[in-house]
């Protein structure tokens, strides 16, 4: 997976020091990931392209700030559909919302062994 492949900005225009430093966690995680962690980054990705189009990137700035600050970005993602309608969200979401749940279980149990 390259970085292109990766929403950085929202639209075209100069980048923010947010879209700077957000850009250079996508590199390094990029750098550093496996497989099971570019099909988690995939995933990821899909889910931000469709929050974009429902509120037309105002959850995106959040999301930059929260993962670039450290956040487990399945908490992170986790907790912005849970602040939508569940008839507002895409199928999309929905089918994805239980492999993030996956995840983040994951994670939890990988802090122990």
């Amino acid at each position: 997976m390259q970085i292109y492949d990766f929403i950085v900005k929202k639209s075209q225009g100069k980048s923010t020091t947010l879209d700077k430093e957000y850009t250079k966690l996508i590199k390094h995680v990029i750098h550093d990931m496996d497989d099971e962690m570019e099909a988690r980054w995939e995933i990821y990705n899909l889910i931000i392209k469709e929050l974009i189009g429902l509120d037309d990137g105002k959850c995106f700035k959040e999301i930059k700030y929260r993962f670039t600050d450290g956040e487990n970005p399945n908490i992170v993602i986790l907790d912005i559909i849970s602040r939508h309608e569940p008839d507002e969200l895409p199928n999309l979401i929905w089918s994805l919302k239980n492999k993030l749940e996956e995840f983040a279980e994951e994670d939890f149990f990988k802090r122990f062994y």
